[in-house]
């Protein structure tokens, strides 16, 4: 793969429709969504919703139902050595926290990645996020990875990772400018590249980049001269993003609840009509311009001095139709993305609709495939960490196996797992594994181990010592 055929991906129409719709999801999760008003609907609610951005978000709701399902327990290996360092690697590059990061990118956004780097004298590797490339000109960041496969099909070889970002810089008149910069990450080199945004050189194409005083190729090989591989982990979700069949549904909640918010209004302001007369705040004629009417408003008082004049109210629309259709899109959104109701609306319905299992039966099924193909984005990650430390002098076998290990996903009932726990000690499971199995780390049980041998001779002492004592006639 030339450079020519890296930026021709960029350029495609079907690359613009990708970043397009990734920048659609990130905008929906974040409650931007686009609601459309009438010049009246604007007038009518206000300046806040006259700038279209109301929402009533779920979107966000539906992505975090199965991301919060998702948290790395371990990593197992056929290789202790390999499973311990890896273990070691990941707590000391803090993945305990950045890990939600990439799961969200990966859930919402059906890509996400991360770059492995190891410092000079660290003693382990570095992993930084980085959300999929999205252009400007298509709303996005302007920061972020490209996967580029053979033939652009993600079943076949991963041929390289780009890398881009725009950065500022002084010229050689020290005016400041402006450049986009692309790495392009290969299995055994580098290639750097810019291109100029501003400037008497703007739009000249990508050139080789080394104005920092590193080449513009650098090999990426072991000491055996062997490739060290891509030094970035794509992480892909299965199928298409997760909000894509929420968000028309999104639409008309959006849209009813707008509806609701009028005839709520309405049915508590209803129109006036009088009859008789016309009322002036001066008690002259009515102004052309209307200048002199009288404003109706809670707890005003309206004078009338015509004897046959009357004031008549016409009560506003019943919220409660379009409440139960608002109602009805939220449970249909609920099943579009096989996420428990629960999650949206907790009412008495909902309970009568099944247990909280049952209802998380087609997520819970969602999150486990999803976790078999973001597990392999962190083992393909870690296995570049590990060939990265071969080349630094690291004695562990790149190759060995490894599998990602999750916490479970389903919701607990504590009553019930306590229970259960209860039974297993009865019939003599080690505590150490009742400690692992209720939730504790390897270091929460490495502190309680210390903690129940210190009680235990403390109560040994303690016997040791009344014995005593009764041995003595105390």
């Amino acid at each position: 793969m030339d450079l020519s055929t890296v930026y021709a991906q960029y350029l495609a129409d079907e690359e613009r429709t990708r970043q397009r719709n990734i920048v659609l999801a990130r905008n929906y999760y974040a409650g931007e969504h686009a609601v459309k008003l009438t010049d009246r609907q604007k007038e009518f609610l206000g300046h806040q919703l006259a700038k279209e951005r109301f929402a009533l978000n779920y979107c966000a709701t539906v992505v975090d139902a199965v991301v919060e399902r998702m948290i790395v327990a371990g990593f197992r290996s056929g290789d202790d050595a390999v499973a311990e360092w890896v273990w070691d690697a990941w707590k000391a590059g803090r993945m305990d926290g950045k890990q939600q990061e990439v799961h969200h990118g990966a859930i919402n956004e059906s890509e996400y990645f991360v770059l492995v780097d190891w410092p000079e004298g660290a003693p382990f590797p570095r992993f930084y996020p980085h959300p999929r490339y999205t252009d400007p000109e298509e709303g996005g960041s302007g920061f972020g990875c490209k996967a580029h496969y053979t033939n652009d099909d993600t079943n076949q070889e991963l041929e390289a990772v780009s890398k881009r970002w725009t950065e500022s810089y002084q010229d050689d008149n020290k005016r400041t400018r402006q450049r986009t910069r692309m790495n392009v990450y290969y299995p055994d080199h580098i290639e750097r590249l810019e291109r100029t945004t501003s400037g008497a050189y703007k739009d000249a194409g990508w050139s080789k980049f080394s104005a920092d005083g590193l080449p513009d190729i650098i090999p990426w090989l072991g000491r055996d001269g062997a490739p060290l591989g891509i030094p970035i982990a794509h992480f892909r979700k299965p199928g298409r993003m997760e909000l894509w069949d929420a968000i028309p549904l999104q639409d008309l909640v959006n849209k009813t609840a707008i509806d609701v918010i009028a005839a709520v209004d309405a049915a508590g302001f209803p129109i006036r009509i009088f009859y008789g007369g016309m009322m002036t705040s001066d008690g002259k004629a009515p102004q052309a311009d209307g200048s002199n009417y009288v404003s109706i408003f809670p707890g005003c008082w309206i004078n009338v001095d015509k004897t046959d004049a009357k004031i008549e109210f016409k009560p506003g629309e019943d919220p409660g139709p379009l409440l139960e259709t608002l109602d009805s899109y939220i449970v249909k959104l609920a099943q579009v993305t096989d996420t428990p109701i629960s999650r949206f609306q907790m009412t008495r319905q909902v309970a009568a609709e099944g247990t909280l299992k049952q209802q998380e039966g087609p997520l819970l099924a969602k999150v486990r495939a999803y976790q078999t193909q973001i597990g392999n984005g962190w083992e393909d990650l870690l296995h570049a960490a590990i060939r990265m430390g071969s080349a630094r002098g690291l004695s562990l076998d790149a190759d060995a196996d490894l599998e990602t290990e999750w916490e479970p996903a389903e919701t607990r009932d504590d009553l019930a797992e306590m229970e259960k726990l209860r039974i297993k000690a009865e019939l003599g499971v080690p505590q150490e594994q009742l400690w692992a199995e209720m939730g504790y780390d390897d270091d929460e049980i490495a502190r309680m181990r210390v903690m129940k041998a210190a009680d235990m001779e403390a109560q040994s002492n303690l016997g040791g010592a009344l014995l005593e004592q009764f041995e003595r006639g105390v």
